[in-house]
């Protein structure tokens, strides 16, 4: 299933024809994800970032540092299949 993302003028009768066919033929409309959403993040891996990168507020740790440490948990899980 492919995701399309449309902007148009809503009084248009003839997007709104369109868009209708389509929602007919099968197509669903789905609401965007809020960019707000909250990582749910356990006590071991909380615990992990705060050893790697120190205690923050809140926990709200960026994406940079979030990405270094799973590409670093990958790393070592993956050379640990060849120790």
């Amino acid at each position: 299933m492919q995701t399309v993302t449309l902007q148009y003028n809503n009084s248009n009768t003839l997007i709104k024809s369109i868009i209708n066919t389509a929602v007919l033929a099968g197509a669903k409309v789905v609401e965007p994800k809020s960019k707000k959403e909250e990582v749910i993040v356990n006590n071991d891996v909380l615990e992990a970032y705060r050893k790697m990168f120190g205690e923050r507020k809140n926990n709200k740790y960026t994406e940079n540092e979030i990405f270094i440490f799973n590409s670093k948990l990958n790393a070592s899980q993956a050379f640990a299949k060849y120790i």
